[in-house]
């Protein structure tokens, strides 16, 4: 059996890719952690310490914590050029190209969790709106798996004080950096 140690933004996306795989255990590490590397290291020792054997993947970007690409080497695994969420969903270049001019670039996931991590970084609605105000504008990267409401636009940019737009995008850049995921190996 493989094991699958997970942030929490992929959940509804990944189970929209996944077709019924009974050899693997996903493992969801909580996304609004992204906001504390020390408790998020202590969270994934903590699935770690409960795994045995070698078949443990990563689906992380390399950049989400300090120590993600040493603590999945010591496991087997790898990590790839992808360094956040949203290079896992659109591929590095496609948001690069997307971050020009002062834009955000974030995907449903991080729109319900924001609240969490503004209050996991001990943020107030102030300082959100001093750190997003470098931004011009904020691309909701939408594969269109559930609605998203406009009260729940309103309510993220009541928050952040910055304009929204949406932008649908197909699942088959992720489809394919899990099925490397699944597939990497250091052995």
């Amino acid at each position: 059996m493989k094991n699958l140690i997970a942030c929490g933004i992929f959940k509804d996306e990944l189970e929209a890719i996944l077709t019924e795989n009974n050899d693997l255990m996903v493992h969801w590490i909580d996304a609004a952690l992204h906001a504390n590397p020390d408790k998020m290291k202590k969270a994934l020792s903590d699935v770690l310490s409960n795994l045995t054997g070698k078949n443990i993947r990563f689906l992380f970007g390399n950049g989400c914590h300090p120590d993600i690409c040493s603590i999945a080497g010591q496991c087997g695994s790898n990590l790839f050029e992808e360094k956040n969420c949203i290079h896992a969903f659109i591929g590095v270049d496609k948001t690069k190209e997307l971050e020009k001019e002062r834009t955000m670039v974030i995907s449903p996931g991080w729109i319900g969790a924001w609240q969490e991590i503004s209050n996991g970084l001990g943020w107030d609605e102030v300082d959100v709106r001093i750190n997003m105000g470098r931004y011009d504008k904020i691309i909701v990267i939408d594969p269109g798996l559930f609605p998203i409401s406009d009260e729940a636009i309103l309510e993220f940019y009541d928050l952040v004080q910055v304009p929204v737009e949406i932008m649908e995008i197909n699942l088959d850049y992720f489809k394919a950096f899990v099925n490397k995921t699944l597939a990497d190996s250091l052995e």
